[in-house]
């Protein structure tokens, strides 16, 4: 690696790290400490803000509004790009495409491309509500949690009644291609999961409130969903013939697929909330069978009579 190379490597170290020695550098750079120097000073001779820290934990940092030489995109990142612009246009639930694309466009200006594909991405279930009034109640939501600002929202529940609630935004997140906020809730004086699609009415009010010094994310929201909201129950499946398909995604915690045979798997996981693992066995149809637990088989064979007409 010749001088040149080596300076703008050493200008890429320094702007991923706040604080790098001289050591730290010629370790990665594979070169003589001593020649940091030299290619510092080079570095400052041509325009870049270099500064020098004392002390134990100190070395050298880069002034961040340095300008820093870019390295072009090569045709597959290009691709990339711009498959990503055309999958998140059809994602109703992706709420800030404008400005994604906006940003986008600054990228690919580094290799005079512009965003253009014939791409053709279909959302199957696309949400039954206009983009822009779900904009509209994740813009409030999100002044909510900045400014700590209280909502009154009118929200409408499961059982199709309407409640008035006024809650206190922690966060907002998307769960199984539903935008939902985790909020304290007044009305019960506890932490609560809300659907952004369900709010009919959301107002920002001028009062404030006090984040809980004892709240952590970790209690309500983890990689399998909202840990409020229910008890895990362990289940057990033979699938026949699926499993290509049972092996492209994750179901639940402590997943474990075992291949029987080339026509047999045994899908095995835990997961949230009895009428929604009905509902995801259910749709395997014929192919599934219930081997644990109990409740679950009884629920099936239950659900085969109403579909039938025949429960007594």
């Amino acid at each position: 690696m010749n001088k040149t190379m080596l300076c703008i490597e050493i200008l890429h170290l320094l702007s991923t790290k706040n604080i790098m020695s001289k050591n730290e550098l010629a370790d990665i750079l594979e070169i003589n400490p001593r020649n940091i120097i030299e290619y510092i000073k080079t570095l400052e001779d041509c325009g870049y803000e270099i500064e020098s820290v004392r002390g134990i934990y100190g070395g050298y940092r880069l002034k961040k509004d340095s300008v820093l030489p870019v390295p072009k995109l090569s045709s597959k990142e290009i691709e990339v790009i711009k498959s990503s612009c055309s999958f998140l246009e059809h994602q109703s639930d992706f709420l800030e495409y404008k400005e994604y694309i906006k940003a986008i466009s600054k990228i690919l200006s580094i290799s005079m491309e512009t965003y253009n594909t014939d791409i053709k991405i279909v959302d199957r279930y696309p949400l039954a509500m206009d983009k822009a009034e779900l904009l509209k109640r994740y813009t409030i939501l999100i002044e909510a949690m900045t400014c700590f600002k209280k909502c009154e929202i009118k929200y409408l529940s499961t059982q199709n009644k309407e409640h008035v609630h006024i809650i206190h935004p922690y966060q907002v997140f998307i769960f199984n291609g539903a935008w939902i906020t985790l909020a304290w809730n007044e009305t019960v004086h506890d932490f609560g999961y809300f659907k952004l699609n369900r709010i009919m009415e959301i107002k920002l009010m001028s009062s404030k409130f006090t984040k809980l010094k004892t709240y952590n994310a970790s209690e309500y929201i983890d990689n399998y969903g909202m840990k409020q909201n229910g008890e895990f129950y362990p289940i057990k499946l033979e699938l026949t013939d699926l499993y290509t398909v049972i092996s492209e995604r994750i179901y639940g915690k402590n997943q474990k697929i075992t291949k029987v045979d080339d026509h047999k798997t045994i899908l095995e996981c835990s997961m949230q909330n009895k009428q929604i693992i009905l509902s995801f066995v259910l749709g395997f149809g014929s192919k599934a069978k219930v081997l644990e637990p109990t409740w679950l088989r009884d629920s099936i064979a239950l659900e085969a009579k109403k579909i039938l007409g025949e429960e007594e």
